[in-house]
């Protein structure tokens, strides 16, 4: 059986250094050590599809719009 590998994304792809920062600028932040990417802020625990993509960063946040898990390529 053929193990499929996950895709080398381009440029950085994860940011723990935003844990604890504010949602919006966290996506400025992102988007500036990327241009691969685009950050989308949303409430912790949206739907969202669990398709990997290296284009995309998932930036949760919690009711004060705090970043609460690390913004990652996903």
């Amino acid at each position: 059986m053929e193990k499929r590998m996950k895709p080398r994304c381009p440029g950085k792809t994860a940011w723990p250094e935003l844990v604890g920062k504010d949602g919006n600028r966290a996506a400025v932040i992102i988007e500036k050590e990327n241009k691969h990417v685009t950050a989308i802020v949303l409430k912790y625990a949206t739907p969202v599809p669990r398709d990997l993509r290296c284009d995309r960063v998932w930036v949760w946040v919690d009711e004060n719009n705090v970043v609460i898990d690390i913004p990652r390529v996903r």
